[in-house]
């Protein structure tokens, strides 16, 4: 029973990046390891579990029913192992008389910037290009319609906003993308809903929705880390912001994976 609560490929994509961002921004700047682990554990469960589904959506037909279970729950073991570690990191910032934050925080190096977000991207090829075994291609992680959603929210942050607040804006444009495309994702979805089993329509809902989702919580963890250069962490906010990501994949979850309930597999 235990081994249903295990998935190798997804501690990989969750504590690697994590322990990297930890022992690069501690020796740059002297960040505390339980603030990063409540920041940044979240999103990075909720971005490689969207990132494995992608791959099984794209793939999946009637034929392969069977399989939409089985990748739900890897997908939600990824968020489960995020969530963990946020947990942790969360519960020792109360260890101290005054709770850990990163207040008058040192800055980081480009360098150490750096060192976090090339491997960061690397390991993302690496997720993309396994995910459904390695049968799904880094193309499908492309999608025109969310792609300008997001880089429209960006440009409106950027051009309607000073310095002063740029990241804070910029962290919530990748949210506020991340919305308009789950939302755009379900009219979509409905909008090409017969009643007659899978269609291309729903294909490109589901595309728009997570792909959309995938890109503001990838621009989320960037902007995260690179605030570290600027010593504008704080700013952020990220235990809000964990919460508003954690409600809009649970929204994406329920709209579109919802199991049949109990009662109505009784009644089938």
């Amino acid at each position: 029973m235990f081994y249903d609560f295990i998935d190798v490929r997804s501690v990989v994509a969750i504590y690697t990046p994590l322990f990297v961002i930890c022992v690069s921004l501690w020796i740059s700047c002297k960040a505390k390891w339980n603030v990063l682990f409540r920041d940044i554990g979240v999103p990075l469960g909720l971005f490689f579990s969207l990132i494995s589904t992608i791959g099984m959506v794209e793939n999946i037909t009637a034929a392969h029913a069977s399989a939409i279970g089985p990748a739900t729950a890897i997908m939600l073991l990824t968020i489960i192992y995020g969530c963990v570690a946020s947990a942790f990191g969360h519960f020792s910032t109360f260890k101290q008389s005054q709770l850990s934050s990163q207040h008058g925080q040192q800055t980081s190096s480009w360098k150490a910037i750096t060192l976090i977000l090339v491997p960061f991207v690397g390991l993302i090829v690496w997720a993309m290009d396994g995910s459904a075994g390695g049968a799904a291609g880094i193309d499908i992680f492309i999608n025109p319609v969310a792609s300008s959603v997001f880089g429209s929210c960006v440009i409106a942050a950027v051009l309607l906003s000073d310095s002063n607040h740029r990241v804070e804006v910029l962290c919530q444009a990748s949210l506020l993308s991340a919305m308009i495309s789950l939302v755009l994702g379900l009219v979509v979805l409905y909008g090409s809903f017969l009643g007659e089993g899978l269609n291309e329509g729903m294909y490109e809902g589901l595309s728009i929705a997570m792909n959309g989702l995938s890109y503001g919580l990838f621009s989320y963890i960037c902007i995260y880390i690179v605030s570290y250069k600027f010593g504008t962490t704080e700013k952020i906010n990220a235990p809000l912001m964990n919460w508003h990501w954690m409600e809009v994949t649970g929204f994406l979850i329920f709209m579109f994976f919802a199991p049949e309930t109990l009662r109505e597999s009784l009644l089938h």
